[in-house]
């Protein structure tokens, strides 16, 4: 499927088969860390996927708010992204995260509605 460019075939494939940790991985490569984000929080089993999810949902936050970037200065695209990722952060099982993390997720959050 690789050979063909049907990852995301691939993809809807091995999330059906369970397999969210390959799945995910093959979002992060073409760069499509919020899919990615998304397939890793169906493992709601998995330390390690919840683990990744939220280093990259992280990862995706500095991307657009890195160094006093204020959500107002953000065009469309990365608005809408922003958007997405605040709603992924409602899907986490808090407690779930590390304290450090949290923390991060948090700092980012009230950066965007009051930096």
């Amino acid at each position: 499927m690789r050979d063909c460019d049907l990852d995301i075939a691939e993809v809807k494939i091995l999330v059906e088969r369970g397999q969210y940790m390959e799945a995910a991985d093959l979002h992060i490569r073409e760069n499509r860390m919020l899919d990615a984000v998304e397939v890793l929080l169906k493992d709601k089993s998995s330390k390690k996927a919840i683990d990744q999810a939220s280093q990259s949902l992280l990862g995706a936050f500095w991307d657009i708010l890195s160094f006093g970037v204020l959500p107002l200065d953000l065009d469309n695209e990365p608005q809408a992204k922003l958007k997405r990722m605040v709603r992924l952060v409602g899907q986490f099982d808090q407690s779930a995260l590390t304290e450090k993390t949290q923390r991060e997720v948090g700092s980012h959050l009230i950066g965007m509605f009051f930096g």
